[in-house]
């Protein structure tokens, strides 16, 4: 079953690269493509490498579909070979693919990397590197190793803050294993210094900033049902952790009671690196609401864990069965996600096929476009000419746009396109304002995708 399955691979992503021009991705990709035309040492959500990585194919290949689909095939091709490479240094070259084929085809790895460029594309891939440097040191013992792990700990914080659930189950590795040992080693603490040194942009912008992104991350998802923390944990557990993670629970439950944990440094690793992130975000389940896509780096030592499983008690029936499943159920997510169709109603593909009659229409458009917040301004990526997109103070969050958006007062002409009619605030900034007469396009509800207006402070019409 695994003769030339490189070769498979590489045509997975070969087909997905084909459909890249057509493929739509998740709306939060296009506000970190806005990130990246003001490239900033970090930014009000969060870490800036995305925006580095976004501006590298925007540089290549414009501001396109094809430029920001190309960030996350890359960033996921070099991901699987990492996974593989990893695998490798404990496992069988039979096993090895296993764990590289239920990671790449999991849905959850499929809808959150391969359907979206956001953060999470350069978190996991300093995630699994950090996850290898530091298997190479257990390995081989080598001090050269313990650098490559702050080097890629540094880069992994330059990502997404979240990277710090990784660093945290390092550490408790670290304390529950002889390898405490490194607490009195130089190397250790040397390496420790890069990874602040190359996180430290973050820390600077933060700085100057009031600790803004900071703050916007620990109060931003604050759920309102504080009083029942049970509750709340319950019910993430059952609907959102178990449909996004699903049967790689079964990877680190049959290591944890079919093996002795601890026989195996590498995997005890894998265990507790599972076992902690399902802890951590169990905890702040209970405080805040957890996103189903935030739980994809999961899957990296899930999978190591069932390249194991198949290695050691010889599981296969299950695993093709398994893996099957995960390539239909992909393969089905990838087609409901391009500019063509949909299976159901796509809010996505609504606003791609509003934006297009504007584009298509005879209007000459403004260089200027604005919109209550970041949360609207996402599907401006669509426009054709790709215009200077600012916010303004109408109840919507502005996050990174507060700092990018001057006194709309100071402005001649621009567009206005909202997905709620807020033409009251916009004449707070705005002498006239003129509706822009195209064919409307209907939610599920009825109401009008996207309505669109021509403002200007012209005296003449």
């Amino acid at each position: 079953m695994f003769l030339h399955m490189n070769r498979y691979i590489s045509l997975y992503f070969l087909l997905i690269l084909l459909i890249a021009p057509f493929h739509l991705l998740g709306l939060d990709s296009y506000y970190y493509w806005d990130w990246s035309r003001h490239l900033a040492l970090s930014y009000y959500d969060g870490s800036p490498m995305i925006a580095y990585f976004i501006r590298i194919a925007t540089l290549l290949f414009g501001d396109t579909l094809f430029a920001l689909n190309l960030v996350t095939i890359v960033s996921t091709a070099l991901t699987s070979f990492i996974i593989y490479k990893t695998a490798r240094l404990c496992l069988n070259k039979e096993a090895s693919y296993v764990s590289v084929l239920i990671w790449l085809f999991s849905p959850l790895v499929t809808l959150d990397l391969i359907n979206q460029t956001t953060y999470d594309t350069p978190l996991t891939l300093f995630w699994a590197l950090t996850l290898y440097f530091t298997i190479r040191y257990i390995q081989f013992n080598r001090n050269q190793d313990l650098y490559y792990t702050g080097l890629s700990i540094g880069l992994m914080l330059l990502s997404k803050y979240s990277g710090i659930v990784l660093v945290l189950a390092l550490l408790i590795f670290l304390v529950a294993t002889p390898y405490r040992r490194l607490f009195k080693s130089r190397h250790f603490y040397l390496a420790l210094t890069l990874a602040i040194i190359v996180f430290s942009p973050v820390i600077l912008w933060n700085a100057q900033h009031d600790w803004v992104s900071i703050r916007y991350q620990l109060s931003t998802h604050q759920t309102q049902n504080a009083h029942n923390t049970m509750g709340s944990i319950l019910h993430t557990f059952f609907n959102i952790f178990l449909p996004a993670i699903n049967f790689l629970f079964i990877p680190p439950t049959l290591y944890l009671s079919k093996s002795v944990p601890r026989k195996s440094p590498v995997f005890y690793l894998c265990l507790i690196i599972c076992i902690t992130f399902v802890l951590f975000y169990l905890f702040v389940a209970g405080k805040a609401t957890i996103r189903g896509y935030w739980l994809s780096q999961y899957i990296i030592t899930a999978s190591l864990l069932a390249g194991y499983c198949y290695q050691e008690w010889a599981y296969r029936n299950s695993t093709y069965l398994l893996i099957v499943f995960y390539v239909l159920t992909s393969g089905i997510i990838l087609m409901n996600n391009t500019t063509l169709f949909s299976f159901g109603y796509s809010k996505k593909l609504a606003y791609y096929q509003s934006i297009q009659l504007l584009n298509h229409s005879d209007e000459k458009l403004p260089g200027i476009v604005i919109t209550p917040g970041w949360f609207e301004a996402r599907m401006l990526f669509f426009l054709k000419n790709k215009p200077t997109i600012f916010t303004f103070d109408c109840g919507s969050m502005q996050n990174q746009y507060k700092y990018w958006s001057p006194n709309l007062n100071t402005l001649d002409e621009v567009l206005y396109i909202d997905t709620f009619d807020r033409l009251s605030c916009v004449k707070k900034y705005f002498t006239q304002c003129q509706s822009l007469n195209l064919p409307a396009i209907f939610d599920e509800k009825g109401k009008p995708i996207i309505y669109a207006y021509r403002c200007s402070n012209k005296l003449d019409t």
